[in-house]
């Protein structure tokens, strides 16, 4: 250990053990509860100090013994001294300072700060993730900058931490983690849907999603864009997780049209299932319109008819539907558009074959993972820059589907 790194650990030492003898001495005059609680919050106040204190120290011995460089690292050109200048850092333990020499090389105009070389930018990695993980978790990054403040001991404003999350979630989007990839012989599922993002230039556009899951973990990603532009998207996704080493591979979503069509084109060797709670909320919608809001003949009438569902599939259901009559036009129309569905999508309700098989019937995961977006991104009041949208999503996907940890390792 050089001469420096010594000095900076003896002040560190001492700086301690002057501490803690007041905090203990402070703990011996303790008489109740609240004096205790008062000490417990003053103990995380210094003692985050001393943490901050310690890395400054630590990081400017370090600095203090770098070898000169007079040589331009970008052009070979010589490389002016330009005396030492102070460098603020925003870390996860607090601001600090450091001071260094700062370098420029007149040819090209390139120029260093000494201290780049420990932090590129003026907040450190783990600080960023921090503010990331705050801003993609809470309802707001003002919320954001409350927590920061109540939890971290850092003060920070909403803005920042808006500002950091987008960019690193632009930064994702061009650089996230290789998903899990599906085990030999595994199934592997996915599904797609969307929710509803207000947006400043055109109002309320759908962010449409996807998620697939297998045996290792789960992979999914939401974009702002058209259906055309979205499809190709989930064979990407797919071949991304090595689905052609899955023994079978579903695909378990609602009945929108543009998701078969995709699914299909996109990946022909998926078996397509509509979820079996959006096939029940075709049920129940006609049911009121037959039976009356709220009534108790609704509510018996959709019971009965999803229990036939899921025990005898929507071919059987619409063949025992299809002869029932009512004389009031609403009511008959409303059994005929129920009709029309289960008549449409029969082929990918036999509920009965596929739980016998063990094939999943419930997109389930997938609702929960638009839920999170959807809390994330069209809170109370809450109007995005669509260029800000997908970055945000992007953090929220890792945030969602466990890739976090790889990401930012």
């Amino acid at each position: 250990m050089k001469a420096g790194m010594r000095a900076a650990v003896r002040a560190i030492m001492a700086d301690v053990q002057a501490k803690v003898k007041a905090l203990a001495e402070r703990a011996e005059r303790l008489a109740d509860e609240a004096t205790a609680q008062r000490f417990e919050r003053d103990l995380r106040t210094v003692g985050q100090s001393l943490v901050a204190g310690m890395l400054q120290r630590l990081l400017q011995a370090n600095l203090d013994q770098q070898p000169r460089e007079n040589v331009c690292p970008q052009c070979g050109g010589w490389w002016h001294n330009k005396g030492r200048r102070k460098r603020g850092l925003l870390s996860s333990v607090g601001g600090i300072e450091l001071q260094g020499t700062y370098r420029h090389c007149a040819r090209c105009g390139y120029g260093r700060h000494a201290a780049d070389r420990l932090a590129g930018g003026s907040i450190s990695g783990p600080m960023q993730e921090l503010l990331c993980l705050l801003g993609v978790a809470l309802a707001s990054f003002q919320k954001a900058a409350e927590v920061s403040e109540s939890l971290l001991g850092v003060r920070v404003s909403g803005e920042l931490i808006r500002t950091v999350s987008q960019q690193e979630g632009r930064r994702a989007s061009r650089r996230a983690p290789s998903p899990p990839a599906v085990g030999t012989g595994a199934d592997l599922t996915g599904s797609c849907d969307g929710t509803m993002v207000h947006t400043r230039e055109e109002g309320w556009k759908e962010l449409k999603a996807y998620l697939l899951r297998c045996d290792s973990g789960s992979h999914g990603a939401a974009y702002l864009e058209t259906s055309r532009q979205f499809a190709p998207r989930l064979r990407d996704a797919a071949v991304s997780m090595q689905a052609s080493r899955a023994g079978r591979l579903f695909w378990v979503s609602d009945a929108a049209e543009w998701i078969g069509r995709a699914v299909a084109v996109q990946l022909p060797t998926a078996v397509q299932i509509v979820d079996i709670w959006h096939a029940y909320q075709h049920i129940h919608e006609a049911s009121r319109s037959i039976h009356g809001e709220g009534t108790p003949q609704a509510e018996t009438w959709a019971e009965t008819w999803c229990e036939q569902l899921r025990l005898q599939g929507a071919r059987a259901v619409w063949n025992r539907l299809r002869r029932t009559r009512y004389r009031d036009v609403a009511r008959q129309q409303a059994l005929r558009g129920l009709l029309g569905f289960l008549d449409r999508h029969a082929s990918r309700m036999d509920y009965p074959r596929y739980e016998r098989e063990g094939w999943p019937i419930s997109s389930g995961p997938m609702e929960s993972f638009c839920k999170q977006l959807g809390r994330r991104l069209k809170g109370p009041g809450m109007r995005w820059s669509k260029a800000n949208v997908d970055p945000m999503a992007k953090l929220a996907s890792l945030w969602s589907t466990g890739q976090w940890t790889a990401y930012w390792s």
